[in-house]
Formats: structure tokens, C-alpha cells, sequence
């Protein structure tokens, strides 16, 4: 990912005085970024953090550790002192320009939502745009610690997730928060939409088409004139997976096809398929298939 500037991604690492960080950046929405961040200090002591210039936007923060002792300042303020537990989630206005001195070593995923994309995804379900996000300090929430789980694979290893499903994971997760911070109500159309079969055909396509390529999934989406949070959702519904995992599938089964040329190295098989390198082919492949590529090669000559 590009370094960026900001409440997300480098910016965000500065404004901890770090020098950088693992976070995923996406475009999927027309108008605005969805970010995740995992800023981590491993020593007691690190101290206050700088101040970011006010923005309109939150963040929401997902302890992957205790952190017992720290102070959050909103305005210069101190209006909360104490700790977070590890899984518990917090939620700070960023237009407050708020700063924290943090005693305690810590770890978090700072997803930044900002207004304009909360407005985005409230107008593509059609439903009332959202004032605020609010959610009881350090309180755990279930659905954000697997939602941050799913991502930490994806920070760890950001070549090999692919722009479509950082796409999806990120529009997700803002989706949720605009349910169950903001109070945005789905309406009832919006869950049970599907692709009409030439909506199917033309996405379908496009990812076989191109399958040795990273694709975001705002591409499949223009093709069906649909936004790629109701492509997502509708394409589910349709067919019965979300698109990400359709196309792994999908170079799975182009995989197994070149598999059984003798002549053809995992290596250039994994290039052909859209896989990263031949180690996330060979993982990926074990999951879907049951056994290594390798292995699935003798099974079959």
C-alpha cells in the first residue's frame, strides 16, 4: 500500500511517532477511503501522542491487548483515565483532535470511518444518513473482534489478499459500524436483492477473463451498473458466495486444469492463476483442495 497522510496508515503512525505501519487503504467507495491501521508498541512508557489536525471523521479501535494504563484528552481535557481491555472497542471524533498519553505497552486496529464514506454507505442502502457513531468506552463487541481477526492476516501478509477482498473485508466492516454504532437501519429490499442472469454472466466473466489479475471489486460491480456494496451483497445472494471467494475458487479450478501438464512448474502455475507467489497458491490450494498442489498433481497422472 502507498504510504499515506492522515488518520490511517502512515499519517496515523507519525501521529504515534512510529516511522511506519501495517494498514490496508482501499477505494472501493466513489468518493472516499476505507483504512485500517494496527499501530504496536511492545515496551511500557511510549507517552503522548502528537495531535492530528481535526477531520471529519472517527475512529474505532479494536484492543488486540491489554493496555491498562493510559490517558485520553479530547481538547487538551483529560476525560478518561485508566485502561482498555484486550477485544474491547472504543470509538474516538476525530474533529476533537483527540491525544493519549499511553504508559502501558499496546496493540489496536484503528479502523478510520469517515463522515463522507458513513454517508456513502448509507445512501447505497437507501437508508437515513448518519449523525455520530457512539459505543460505551472499552465495551466488547463480538463482531468487531472477529471482523479485526479476519484482518490480521491481511496485515500480516497484505501482497496476498487481493484488492477484492480488502474491499470486501473493509466495506464490511464500516457497514457494520454504521448499523451498530450509527444506528443505520437496512432496509428490508437490501437483504434479499439479487443479480439478474445477465448481471451474473457479465461479473462472472470479467473475473475468468482476467483471473491472473488483482482485481477490486468496484470492476465486476460497474459491469452489472451496480455500487460494489449492493454487487457484494447481491452476488451472495445469487450465487451463493461472496465474490472474493468465488474467484479464489475459480483459480482453483484453472490451477487443477494446469496441474495436470506435466511440463508446467507450480511457480508459473501460480503466476497463471493470479496467486501471489507460489507459497500462498500452495496454501490456498491445500485449504480449498484438501492437499498440497503437489500432491494433487501425482494423485492425478
Amino acid at each position: 500500500m502507498q504510504p499515506t497522510t492522515g488518520a490511517y496508515g502512515n499519517g496515523l503512525a507519525r501521529y504515534f511517532r512510529m516511522g511506519a505501519s501495517s494498514h490496508l487503504v482501499t477505494r472501493t467507495l466513489r468518493k472516499s477511503k476505507l483504512a485500517v491501521t494496527r499501530i504496536r508498541y511492545d515496551a511500557p512508557g511510549h507517552g503522548m501522542t502528537s495531535s492530528l489536525p481535526a477531520e471529519s471523521a472517527f475512529s474505532v479501535l479494536l484492543q488486540l491487548r491489554d493496555s491498562p494504563k493510559r490517558e485520553l484528552f479530547i481538547g487538551g481535557r483529560s476525560v478518561y483515565r485508566g485502561g482498555y481491555g484486550a477485544r474491547t472497542t472504543s470509538i474516538v471524533d476525530l474533529e476533537q483532535q483527540p491525544t493519549a498519553n499511553l504508559r502501558s505497552p499496546f496493540d489496536v486496529l484503528h479502523f478510520y470511518v469517515s463522515r463522507a464514506a458513513l454517508n456513502e454507505i448509507a445512501d447505497d442502502q437507501g437508508a437515513r444518513r448518519i449523525d455520530t457513531l457512539a459505543w460505551e468506552r472499552g465495551a466488547f463487541d463480538p463482531t468487531v473482534w472477529h471482523l479485526g481477526q479476519a484482518l490480521l492476516p491481511a496485515l500480516e501478509r497484505p501482497d496476498e489478499i487481493g484488492a477484492m477482498y480488502a474491499d470486501h473485508l473493509l466495506l464490511a466492516t464500516h457497514t457494520y459500524f454504521a448499523v451498530a454504532f450509527g444506528g443505520m437501519r437496512l432496509p428490508e429490499y437490501s437483504r434479499r436483492g439479487c443479480l439478474a442472469p445477465w448481471q451474473v454472466r457479465s461479473a462472472t466473466d470479467l473475473m475468468i477473463d482476467r483471473l491472473s489479475q488483482d482485481m477490486p471489486l468496484s470492476e465486476p460491480a460497474l459491469a452489472c451498473g451496480l455500487s460494489p456494496g449492493y454487487f457484494a451483497r447481491a452476488f451472495r445472494q445469487s450465487v451463493g458466495t461472496p465474490p472474493h471467494r468465488w474467484l479464489l475458487l475459480q483459480r482453483v479450478l484453472r490451477a487443477k486444469a494446469l496441474l495436470r501438464d506435466p511440463e508446467r512448474s507450480l511457480a508459473d502455475i501460480a503466476t497463471a492463476c493470479g496467486f501471489a507467489d507460489q507459497s500462498h497458491f500452495t496454501r490456498v490450494f491445500s485449504g480449498i483442495a484438501g492437499v498440497s498442489p503437489g500432491a494433487w498433481r501425482k494423485q492425478v497422472r
